[in-house]
């Protein structure tokens, strides 16, 4: 990480800033920082609300506590930068590369993530409430206790990421990738799983009640203790392939259509004969 000063001066020569340091909080609101190279940049606590930084580069850069709330932050290189308990509230991040990047309790409440690469990145308790996610990339990301609830994930691949007791209430997942993830107690009330791949994915104590679930690719998929009442277009032929179904709570005619045929899915995995 480069110093603070070291940072001051890289902005002084861009002509972002002028003058000596300040000893206060930094204020670069509305700055113009269009595809400037900031990459290792100690930029703590910085207000950049409504800045422009479009294109910027800020590789290993450190911007914790900073206020990125309106920013224009599309196809930006922010990769392994950190970013804790940082504001993205209603910015522009469609393009932009976060992979592997530390973004623990950040918030990108209404934010635009379309396209978005944040590939093995951490955000553990982040909000992105209402964000857009269309087609970004969260394989290997870890968002355990996030919240993602009425975020529009169509088409995002999020394949063997971790979404521990993440909120997905009424968020649109149509044709998502959610194959190998870890969705253990995850919330999926109200949820749109229309054509998604939840192939090999861990659902165990997830709430699936009242989720859309028109052909969802369940093959695989633990589900149990997993709450799937009143879940909309889900069929036995769906559930036939599951690997375990074991203390699931389903709608009484499907659960008694499978046990005709498959009753060993309602039996304990650990104990059952295959």
């Amino acid at each position: 990480m480069l110093t603070r000063a070291v940072t001051w001066e890289k902005l002084v020569k861009i002509s972002v800033v002028h003058g000596e340091m300040p000893s206060e909080k930094w204020n670069l609101a509305g700055a113009d920082l269009t595809q400037a190279d900031l990459n290792e940049a100690d930029l703590r606590g910085v207000d950049l609300r409504g800045a422009n930084l479009n294109g910027i580069q800020l590789v290993g850069a450190y911007l914790s506590q900073a206020d990125l709330s309106n920013t224009d932050l599309s196809e930006s290189n922010m990769v392994g930068a950190v970013f804790l308990l940082v504001s993205f509230n209603g910015a522009n991040l469609r393009g932009a590369n976060l992979s592997n990047a530390e973004l623990g309790e950040a918030t990108f409440i209404n934010a635009d993530l379309n396209r978005a690469n944040l590939s093995g990145a951490y955000l553990i308790a982040a909000n992105l409430k209402g964000a857009s996610l269309q087609k970004a990339v969260f394989y290997k990301a870890e968002l355990s206790g996030a919240n993602l609830s009425k975020t529009d994930v169509r088409e995002a691949d999020l394949t063997d990421a971790g979404f521990s007791g993440v909120d997905f209430s009424e968020a649109c997942l149509k044709g998502a990738n959610l194959s190998g993830a870890d969705l253990f107690t995850a919330n999926f009330n109200k949820a749109d799983l229309s054509e998604v791949n939840l192939k090999g994915a861990n659902l165990c104590e997830a709430n699936l009640s009242y989720a859309i679930l028109d052909r969802a690719i369940l093959d695989g998929a633990k589900l149990q203790d997993a709450n799937l009442l009143e879940a909309q277009q889900l069929t036995s032929a769906q559930l036939s392939v599951v690997e375990t179904l074991y203390g699931a709570q389903l709608n009484p005619s499907l659960q008694k259509e499978l046990e005709n045929d498959f009753l060993y899915l309602f039996k304990d995995p650990d104990t059952r004969e295959l």
